[in-house]
């Protein structure tokens, strides 16, 4: 079983690099942003207040549609970013790293997911526990909330493992599996092992959350 590896770059470059790739979703944030600002601004009871002429069905209907669709890049920001990376960092296959940047984000939260069901704290619906616990809705998953940074560091491991297996020859019996296949099943592999050892994303400031229950 071999697999190609990549030139190896500067710690330099490789920021260089990272930092290009969060012009992708950040430009799609600044877009929806205006979108969300002027949707949510124009269909506001004091601005409608002040200018009785917006508060047509046809405007109200655009506006309360722009604020729809501009609160996406909000809502879904981390697995933007997630996805974002190894598709800006990857040399060759960047759909498949690009997928692999969702299948690995996904599969975090759903381990993180069964590492607190273990645990006891979920499911519930007790806000305390939920806040003090840091669990939010991620992409229709109860999961820890860890940010921008969680999804950064995801799609790094997802651009690594890439770098390294998108070439992989498994034997015969497994060739099925090799080649640009084996990058989400073993960012499935790698990231599911990463929300299941959970207990320090629950409980490390690194994230920003407060601690987990026992």
């Amino acid at each position: 079983m071999t697999a190609k590896t990549a030139p190896k770059i500067t710690l330099w470059e490789f920021f260089q690099q990272l930092g290009k790739t969060f012009m992708l979703p950040v430009a799609l944030l600044s877009f929806c942003g205006i979108m969300l600002g002027i949707g949510s601004s124009l269909s506001s009871h004091d601005v409608l207040t002040l200018l009785p002429w917006l508060d047509m069905p046809l405007l109200q209907a655009i506006f309360i549609w722009m604020s729809k669709v501009g609160s996406f890049a909000f809502s879904f920001l981390p697995v933007m970013f997630c996805i974002a990376i190894p598709l800006g960092l990857a040399r060759e296959n960047k759909g498949v790293a690009a997928f692999a940047g969702f299948v690995g984000y996904a599969v975090m939260n759903l381990a993180v997911n069964f590492w607190l069901t273990a645990k006891g704290i979920l499911p519930t619906t007790d806000a305390a526990i939920l806040k003090a616990n840091n669990i939010q809705n991620i992409i229709g998953i109860p999961s820890i909330d860890t940010g921008i940074l969680g999804a950064v560091i995801a799609g790094i491991i997802v651009w690594l493992l890439h770098e390294r297996f998108h070439n992989i020859r498994l034997p015969d019996a497994l060739a099925f599996f090799g080649g640009t296949r084996f990058v989400p099943i073993v960012t499935t592999v790698v990231l599911g092992w990463l929300g299941w050892r959970s207990r320090w994303c629950g409980q490390s400031s690194l994230w920003g959350s407060t601690p987990s229950g026992r």
